[in-house]
């Protein structure tokens, strides 16, 4: 204990303001870490769809029943050796996004194509698509 203008003091209280500050920087980290700013998308933010430039990379078409489809793979980002086909215009959630190199069916060059693990909000089907044959929903 020790005096500080005619008041006792004791030792603990002038580390006081270096706890405040301690647990202010822990919260505001905590916050950071786990969730505490950025907007998440919704599901139905997003949207399977059949563009011209998924069209063009032979990731889409047209079924029997003139239905617009977008294909897919349940085990891994592909464009080629497709085993999904998914309804166009659906809303979707993404689960996952990541890039893959892949073969231009335009020009055959190699780029890098960003695909997307997507879960169709309509009946819980899953795989994954190229960000292609994504859209933003249209406003209601």
């Amino acid at each position: 204990m020790f005096w500080v203008n005619g008041m006792k003091w004791h030792w603990s209280n002038r580390y006081r303001p270096v706890y405040v500050l301690l647990w202010v920087c822990t919260a505001v980290t905590l916050t950071a870490c786990f969730g505490g700013g950025g907007e998440q998308p919704t599901a139905d933010q997003t949207v399977l769809t059949c563009s011209e430039m998924c069209a063009q990379q032979g990731q889409c078409g047209t079924g029997t029943d003139a239905r617009l489809l977008v294909l897919g793979r349940s085990d891994r980002p592909e464009t080629r050796d497709h085993d999904l086909v998914f309804n166009s215009d659906l809303p979707i959630t993404i689960q996952q996004t990541r890039e893959e190199m892949v073969q231009s069916a335009l020009d055959g060059q190699t780029m890098m194509q960003p695909f997307s693990f997507v879960v169709l909000n309509e009946n819980g089907q899953q795989g994954w698509v190229a960000n292609w044959c994504l859209a933003s929903a249209p406003a209601p």
